[in-house]
Parts: C-alpha cells; sequence; structure tokens
C-alpha cells in the first residue's frame, strides 16, 4: 500500500475517532463512574496520541488508528447498553 493510501486511510479513521469521542462524551454525562474513569484514563489519551501519531503517516500509526476505532466502537455500546438499562 502506498503512503496516499495508508494517508487516506488515517486520515479516515481520525475523523472516525473524532466523530465516536464526540459521541462518547455526550454518552458519558450519563455512565457510571467505572465508564468515566475507563475513558479519563485509557481511551481519551490513546484519542489524543491517535491524533497527534496521524502526522507521522505510518503502517504503525494506521494500525494503531485501527485498533482504536474498533475499542471507541466497543465502549459506545457498553455506554449505550448501561444506559438503556438504567432507563436512560
Amino acid at each position: 500500500m502506498d503512503t496516499q493510501h495508508i494517508k487516506e486511510e488515517v486520515d479516515k479513521n481520525i475523523e472516525k475517532l473524532a466523530t465516536l469521542r464526540d459521541e462518547v462524551k455526550l454518552q458519558l454525562h450519563l455512565a457510571s463512574l467505572d465508564a468515566k474513569k475507563e475513558w479519563d484514563e485509557k481511551l481519551a489519551p490513546r484519542v489524543l496520541e491517535a491524533e497527534q501519531s496521524a502526522k507521522e503517516i505510518t503502517d504503525s500509526t494506521r494500525s494503531s488508528a485501527r485498533e482504536l476505532v474498533g475499542r471507541l466502537e466497543e465502549f459506545l455500546v457498553r455506554l449505550r447498553d448501561a444506559a438503556r438499562r438504567s432507563g436512560n
């Protein structure tokens, strides 16, 4: 895969991360303290790191961004499920 395709994929994943990050923030106000702690300590710093490392396009950056998108999607599903169970 050439550098341009890698950059396009990373840019797409960074955009998706920003969208997921914004949605997570909306869900967090209803979330448990454990969920908020997981976001603050584990996921939010990784999103920031991915956004910053996107400036250096490499296969590692692409892989990291893809993996982080998956983790944020899973976290968001858990937040939504918890909100449904609590009636919010």
